[in-house]
């Protein structure tokens, strides 16, 4: 049965009480206009008998007609008729016919006389569709009017090639809506007879889908009419879609017009099922006379109280007024919203924060809707039980608040409890309205709350904000909202944020995203600073890409370093140990945390079984404890992804630039970092005076021979080339594999290209030279460790350029070229010069010689060329 639902008085045009829904316009025949009409019929009948005459007529509407005239009750020929008078006499009112056919014969004969009309066309066949040189249909106008002076043409049906909205009545669309209006008031048995007459009635399509608009409760006759493969126009289709009023209905229609009459329709007839229709009716929604469309059906769904609405809103979710609607929907229909939004909360989408942010206001102004969700999922949506006030509050909240503007939406009884320290106490309403009107302002003071408060709750409460203002659509004149992550968030703030980050710019975000990159400079946890690094290595958006780059030269630069060495210390320990791994703790059972060489964590059972993810809490485990640790270890996971590959390609990129470090920084951020020592340990590291030697387990140094190897306290350290371990390195490579060490990167069994003599004196390197390089490699080596920019920033796709530790260039010249917008598919580049130089150009005039380039970057370069000409 389809749900009730309340629809506005002007939108009930086409509304058919009989269906079940809502009552629609009240109608009774009008006595004037019907005589109106039968003047108007006197006058057309000399015209009607001279057009039934014509020799191209059709015999059976001739003969309608003529019965007709003779005063029987033909309702084709009454149609004809009609249908005359409407074209070839002056200020006619089509509606006053359907009054005379009531009043005169009854709803049956007006019903069945109306759906005649629909078929009726006066005048010539229409002239094929004229087509251009190319084939195409060129649309022209052919009327009537074209047709010699005195001639009236024959009377037939309509055929595939007539426009079909060419009926008299559907140009006067309230005719039909008149018609629908008075049968639907009609007693039973006159509707009744109505569909008997009608049966005999429903000869072609345009016959079928009158007859299924006036008598919507004839479902199989709808069926038909949608099955029905002539394509309806403007009108006619609004009458198909009125029609409508089961779920098989449901997604019949190829396009729906958001008229009041037509969305009033379909909410009435279908209800949630008319979801469907709704979800393409809004995406046809643009700008302009459209918005009023959108508005229209939002207003429309704002009635359906369906999970499905809710799923639709959410994906619409960049549309203008969607995000309002999708709180107002979710206020009335509270019950629907949160089965619907809950299992989406917070899934590291936009959507999913939208969702979160408008669960978890339902559930703190009714927790008993709770009770609709699954019990992991309530756990995690519901409230902490609430603790007593403090008696003392920090200085900075102290005072009597006034209440601000700045925030009639945050307010503290629907926001999360701020701890005290201790965790037994929380911060009293007016002391979380002053911090409120503090974060409004942007106040830096506020840091001071961090030391007298709870660090996660008070993220959790931030985070809380945050949403809010999110799920009211992150209006920017509350822009403090986002701000304020960054005055009182944390690492789980960061880990939140992260994502959004990078869809913002996609969705017409931009601004906000950049916005949220000041979040995390703010923040400058070692979690943060590591999520902006990841933001200026990936993603689809360049812009956001540069701006996460110029934060961190600009976090560099206040603390005197560079940003490679602010990478150096910006890697998170995530709470490792010592020994570089993490105990789990389920009560009676515990499990520990190791790292395998591409960093991704595993767990050991005690017996020492090695295991990919952390077990699920049994029933023996300690309640608190085991799902606790649980969570701990998948959000450990999750970061790892992120980090993980970010860090291991941070390294290899040192070893191909030679990044050194003093033994005292080494030893700092490398060996001892509980996170990095994992691979230190699987990689080969040199001195800069060619001593090579690995990191043992107990962090000890050892050389080729296993003899132990303290580096010089002015030495520098890097990770070693091959090229640069000489004649040892097949020495190094077993040594590794009789450890069973396995390396993060390709280090050992890399490729290595060394200059022969000649070439070292050369100025160009032959062996290299004639290489075809795929377009898209050749494309991605130029967005990579390769250059193709000039010295004034253009781009220059004739070369590739890559340059070593001292500035000089290895240069491969192409042929045709890249293109500087162009991606996918391209002409192969083939390299036609590689010479050295120092700067890069198209030709080699000002090259020196091949020998005076740094051999490891010489030996990358040719690398990379010839593996990707291969």
């Amino acid at each position: 049965m389809i749900e009730t639902v309340d629809i506005p008085v002007e939108w009930r045009e086409h509304l058919h009480p009989r269906r079940g829904g809502a009552a629609g316009p009240e109608v009774v025949p009008d006595e004037v206009a019907a005589r109106r009409a039968r003047e108007w019929e006197r006058a057309a009948r000399p015209i009607a008998e001279e057009m039934a005459g014509h020799e191209r007529t059709d015999p059976g509407l001739a003969q309608a007609v003529r019965a007709r005239l003779d005063g029987g009750d033909d309702p084709a020929g009454a149609a004809v008729l009609a249908a005359v008078a409407v074209k070839y006499l002056d200020g006619i009112e089509g509606a006053a016919f359907v009054d005379a056919w009531v009043l005169d014969r009854g709803p049956g004969f007006a019903a069945c006389a109306l759906t005649e009309a629909s078929s009726v066309v006066l005048g010539p066949l229409p002239k094929p569709a004229p087509r251009s040189a190319n084939g195409v249909v060129r649309l022209v106008a052919y009327s009537y009017a074209n047709a010699p002076k005195g001639w009236r043409g024959e009377i037939r049906r309509a055929t595939s090639g007539d426009h079909s909205d060419a009926s008299w009545w559907i140009a006067e669309d309230a005719v039909a809506k008149r018609l629908r209006a008075l049968l639907a008031a009609a007693s039973d048995e006159e509707y009744r007879d109505a569909v008997a007459r009608l049966a005999a009635h429903r000869g072609d399509a345009q016959r079928r889908r009158t007859a299924s608009y006036l008598v919507p409760t004839e479902t199989a006759w709808v069926d038909e009419s949608l099955d029905d493969s002539v394509e309806p126009g403007i009108l006619g289709h609004e009458h198909v879609l009125a029609s409508m009023s089961t779920s098989s209905h449901a997604g019949r229609a190829r396009w729906v017009p958001s008229t009041p009459a037509v969305v009033g329709s379909l909410l009435d007839g279908l209800g949630a099922d008319a979801v469907p229709f709704f979800e393409g009716a809004l995406a046809s929604a643009g700008y302009g006379a459209q918005e009023e469309s959108r508005a229209i059906v939002l207003r429309a769904l704002r009635e359906i109280g369906d999970e499905r609405t809710f799923r639709l809103l959410l994906h619409r979710l960049g549309d203008k007024g969607v995000p309002a609607a999708l709180t107002e929907t979710a206020e009335r229909h509270p019950v629907q919203a949160v089965r619907a939004l809950a299992p989406l909360a917070d899934d590291g989408t936009v959507r999913g924060l939208q969702a979160g942010g408008l669960v978890r206001g339902l559930l703190h102004a009714d927790p008993g809707l709770a009770e609709a969700l699954p019990p992991a999922t309530r756990a995690a949506l519901l409230p902490h039980p609430p603790v007593p006030e403090c008696d003392d509050v920090p200085d900075v909240l102290a005072g009597r608040p006034a209440r601000t503007s700045k925030a009639d939406w945050a307010d503290p009884a629907a926001l999360p409890q701020i701890r005290t320290r201790a965790g037994d106490r929380a911060l009293p309403a007016s002391a979380t309205r002053a911090l409120l009107n503090r974060l409004a302002k942007k106040d830096p003071e506020v840091a001071a709350v961090r030391e007298a408060c709870d660090a996660h709750s008070l993220a959790e409460f931030s985070w809380a904000v945050f949403q809010r203002w999110y799920a009211l659509g992150a209006p920017s004149k509350h822009n403090w909202a986002l701000a304020q992550l960054g005055l009182i968030g944390d690492d789980t703030t960061v880990r939140r944020l992260a994502p959004l980050i990078k869809q913002w710019p996609g969705e017409g975000g931009t601004a906000r995203a950049t916005a949220a990159l000041d979040v995390l400079a703010r923040i400058g946890s070692d979690v943060a600073l590591t999520h902006l690094f990841e933001l200026t290595r990936r993603g689809k958006y360049k812009g956001l890409k540069a701006r996460a780059a110029a934060k961190i030269d600009e976090i560099a630069a206040a603390r005197g370093i560079t940003p490679d060495d602010l990478a150096d210390r910006a890697v998170p320990d995530f709470g490792l140990d010592a020994a570089g791994t993490l105990v789990l703790d389920y009560g009676p059972r515990r499990f520990t945390v190791t790292f395998d060489e591409q960093l991704v964590p595993l767990v050991v059972e005690p017996g020492g079984k090695v295991r990919k993810s952390a077990p699920k809490p049994g029933p023996k485990d300690d309640p608190a404890l085991a799902p606790a640790a649980h969570a701990l270890f998948t959000g450990l996971r999750k970061d790892l992804r992120t980090i993980a590959d970010q860090e291991i390609k941070r390294l290899e990129k040192a070893m191909i630039t030679r990044r050194a470090w003093t033994p005292e920084d080494f030893r700092a951020l490398f060996v001892l970092h509980p996170l990095l020592g994992h691979i230190v340990r699987r990689l080969v590291w040199i001195t800069d005076g060619g001593t090579a030697f690995r990191v043992a387990e107990d962090g000890t140094y050892a050389d080729l021979g296993d003899d132990a190897f303290i580096p010089a306290a002015d030495a520098r350290i890097g990770i070693a080339h091959p090229l640069l371990l000489g004649d040892d390195l097949g020495a190094w490579s077993e040594l590794f594999a009789d450890y069973e060490i396995l390396q993060p990167f390709e280090q050992l069994g890399r490729p290595v290209y060394r200059l022969a003599d000649d070439e070292r004196a050369a100025h160009r390197l032959t062996r290299a030279e004639g290489l075809v390089l795929p377009y898209g490699k050749a494309k991605g080596h130029s967005q990579g460790r390769w250059e193709s920019v000039d010295a004034d920033g253009n781009f220059a796709g004739g070369w590739l350029a890559r340059r070593d530790p001292a500035g000089l260039c290895v240069v491969a010249s192409l042929s045709p070229g890249l293109g500087a917008y162009m991606y996918g598919d391209g002409d192969d580049q083939k390299i036609t010069a590689v010479w050295a130089g120092r700067a890069p150009a198209h030709a080699p005039q000002d090259s020196v010689p091949l020998g005076d380039v740094d051999p490891v970057t010489m030996s990358e370069a040719v690398h990379d060329l010839v593996r990707s000409a291969s």
